[in-house]
Parts: structure tokens; C-alpha cells; sequence
């Protein structure tokens, strides 16, 4: 059975790399998924993205992990999103 989520995060800058973002899965990935990595069919504002939610080192502000999953920069374009916005 496929499990559905729908949320809104704003969109972060990626500390590696150029212009990279991604946005917070506010879920706890373990629990929902039993792994730490998993592949997603996912949507921004109507724009299919498949790609993984990942731990990339980043920490919730209660220093706890924090999943995130990459936004590309051709579909920040297609939305018309930049970094701080909220998709």
C-alpha cells in the first residue's frame, strides 16, 4: 500500500554545493518507513519530482535528524519559487 503526505515547508539553501535546496519532510522517516532513505514520487505545487528522502546531516533545532527532500532548480523555475518561499 502506497502512503500519501501532504505538507508545506519552506524551501531551504543547501549548505553543499551551488544553489542546491531542498524542503523539510515533517515526518518522522523511521517510524512511517522503516529506513532511513526512500524514494518518493513526489509534487511541488503541481510539478512531479521523483528523487529520496535523505538525511544529509541537517538537524531539527531540537538537534534531532531531519529528513529533506532536494527541490531542483528547473522546478523552483517552473513554480516560480526561490529560497524562503513556501511550497
Amino acid at each position: 500500500m502506497q502512503k500519501s503526505y501532504s505538507f508545506q515547508s519552506m524551501i531551504y539553501a543547501s549548505e553543499v554545493g551551488k544553489g542546491g535546496a531542498y524542503v523539510i519532510f515533517p515526518y518522522n522517516v523511521k517510524e512511517e518507513f522503516g529506513m532511513g532513505r526512500v524514494k518518493v514520487h513526489a509534487t511541488f505545487d503541481g510539478v512531479p519530482y521523483d528523487g529520496s528522502i535523505v538525511n544529509m546531516g541537517v538537524k531539527n533545532e531540537d538537534g534531532t535528524v531531519c529528513y529533506i527532500l532536494g527541490i531542483r532548480k528547473d522546478i523552483r523555475k517552473r513554480i516560480n519559487k526561490e529560497i524562503g518561499d513556501m511550497v
